[in-house]
């Protein structure tokens, strides 16, 4: 069975599934380089078409992970009871609820017109399969987790009229035990004091998980329980009167007014530990569904939906009793969806599950000896083994030289798992200032390591070979004095990081790097960001690379694992790449 995953709302892509694997996917960002890109994944559909070597006709299904219709079944009395409530509370909330539903089939509208549009010019309207928004999230973040039964959640924005699903997976079915509205969305809590603080809602909350380190929760954690809390049966209920809204765009003057004078560090604390300790999911998880979980029964937890791109949250999910372990699908948010969309359709049709997929599906870097081709005078390069790259990356590194990684297949999802990678040193603290201003950046969260498994029991407290989630950076974890000692520049003020652990297996290369590393500097980690300038994709093809190397943003080039690339201009300092 051939399926194709389509999405084309705020972050559009494609994902093909083939035989019961998954052949390749990508985000169209990547392609048409515009950060976010809504658009028709054009590009992405014929990348991954062509990867399988098909054309839209021999494709089986075609998955869309928004079915955007107002359900009788899982919505009606949803909302019906939670409109009634809403009323008796305030007769003015209805007028906020109405234009919420208003909105969300108005902004559904063009993009399932668009997607309509494309099936019926490739006639291939027989084909389309419509999954649910949050089972496109929750599902396949339980079909993709290596566990065999487990407690599944998504929680977002929004969704085809849904914010928050918890299910139950056994027996070879999910049973949800719990919805919430659009209405009570924790996503739209957290982007709200995203934009209040003067970032992008629905794309910059990152930077409010970091900010959140440097300021007091205590002084301001009231406030946030005026905008959304849980009720005293457990579910989670916002309060309009007092500046929530659920839209990003809606007026915010009621929430100035509410935090005014008050620190932005201290307003972005206390929203990170509303979130977190909730008070919200984490009572939800201890009482709605306990007798499913407890210290003697402890569960698996599988994630997905862009509040868990929080790595915090997701901590603190894996550390309360009753919770064996987690995953959070690698591509949580929107732009996972042509992913999920196609998981789903795939065990719902064959009854095939694909546990721990590889996010490496994207284009491939081509082959060193064109790229060489390509190079302008204004380059040097050194064509070598595996070993020799190493050897003079660890020199280059050993002089806190900045390298970029662009090599195998474009990773699928928002983290670079070290195939379109910036690393260097983890050693000098001074980074978070000078190589943010190489790409641009204005980040409170530090750099985050890459860690080979050999050294992570003695990096992080309480890690654990089947952390699977830590192989594609999903959550922070506590640090150890030894790493905190040896690798500052990766360790926030709050002693966290959030790592990514590298197997001999998913990546020989950057292990045995990262072993010859620490052997030579005594730091069992090095510093991973996404390859990019800020606001820009990642990088995809090998003139993306070259273009950052052109700029500055890195001081060397390394493609495929064999072939060195640097500036002219840099000849005399890095000549130890010439030996």
């Amino acid at each position: 069975m051939n399926i194709l995953g389509i999405a084309n709302n705020d972050y559009s892509g494609a994902c093909l599934i083939s035989n019961g694997q998954i052949v390749a996917a990508a985000s169209e960002e990547r392609f048409t380089r515009i950060k976010a890109h809504k658009s028709f994944p054009n590009h992405a559909i014929n990348f991954v078409l062509s990867e399988a070597n098909l054309t839209l006709d021999q494709i089986d299904k075609i998955a869309f992970g928004w079915a955007s219709d107002f359900s009788k079944e899982k919505h009606l009395e949803l909302y019906f009871d939670r409109i009634v409530e809403a009323c008796l509370t305030s007769s003015s909330d209805a007028v906020i609820l109405r234009k919420r539903l208003k909105d969300e089939m108005i902004n559904d509208a063009d993009t399932q017109n668009e997607f309509h549009q494309f099936l019926k010019d490739n006639n291939i309207l027989d084909k389309v399969i419509y999954i649910d928004h949050h089972e496109s999230h929750a599902n396949a973040a339980f079909l993709c987790s290596p566990f065999d039964d487990g407690i599944t959640i998504s929680c977002d924005g929004r969704g085809d009229f849904q914010s928050f699903t918890l299910s139950k997976f056994s027996n070879n079915k999910f049973k949800v035990l719990q919805r919430e509205t659009t209405f009570d969305s924790l996503g739209y809590f957290y982007g709200r004091i995203t934009a209040l603080l003067g970032y992008k809602p629905n794309r910059h909350e990152g930077k409010i998980t970091g900010l959140a380190a440097y300021g007091d929760p205590t002084k301001l954690i009231h406030k946030m329980r005026k905008l959304i809390d849980i009720d005293q049966n457990y579910r989670i209920r916002a309060k309009f009167e007092d500046g929530y809204l659920p839209s990003y765009n809606n007026n915010y003057q009621q929430l100035k007014f509410l935090f005014h004078g008050d620190k932005p560090e201290d307003i972005a604390a206390a929203a990170q530990a509303h979130i977190e300790h909730i008070e919200h999911i984490e009572h939800i998880l201890t009482t709605v569904v306990q007798q499913y979980v407890s210290k003697e029964h402890p569960q698996n937890l599988c994630l997905a939906g862009g509040v868990f791109g929080n790595v915090k949250l997701n901590q603190r999910l894996r550390e309360l009793d009753g919770v064996k372990n987690i995953y959070v699908l690698p591509a949580m948010g929107d732009d996972g969806l042509p992913l999920g969309a196609a998981i789903c359709c795939l065990f719902e049709f064959a009854g095939t599950r694909i546990k721990v997929p590889s996010m490496k599906i994207g284009p491939e870097i081509k082959p060193s000896e064109d790229i060489i081709k390509s190079l302008s005078s204004n380059y040097c390069y050194t064509l070598s083994n595996q070993h020799d790259v190493i050897e003079k990356s660890i020199k280059a590194l050993k002089s806190n030289k900045v390298i970029g990684l662009a090599k195998g297949k474009m990773e699928f999802g928002p983290r670079s798992l070290c195939n379109r990678s910036i690393i260097c040193s983890a050693k000098d603290i001074t980074i978070n200032s000078w190589l943010n201003e190489r790409m641009n950046r204005t980040e409170f969260m530090p750099f985050a390591p890459i860690v080979a498994d050999l050294f992570a029991k003695d990096c992080f407290k309480d890690w654990d070979y089947d952390h699977v989630a830590s192989h594609f950076m999903t959550m922070t974890y506590d640090c150890t004095e030894y790493f905190k000692t040896h690798c500052p520049a990766v360790t926030h003020v709050d002693d966290t990081a959030r790592p990514q652990v590298i197997t001999q297996r998913s990546d020989p290369f950057t292990h045995q790097l990262l072993v010859c590393w620490e052997q030579e500097s005594n730091e069992p980690a090095l510093i991973n960001t996404s390859f990019n300038m800020h606001e820009e994709p990642i990088v995809c093809t090998a003139e993306n690379a070259l273009a950052n190397l052109g700029k500055g943003v890195i001081d060397l080039l390394i493609f495929n694992e064999d072939l060195i690339v640097w500036k002219k201009d840099n000849n005399k300092e890095l000549e130890y790449l010439n030996d």
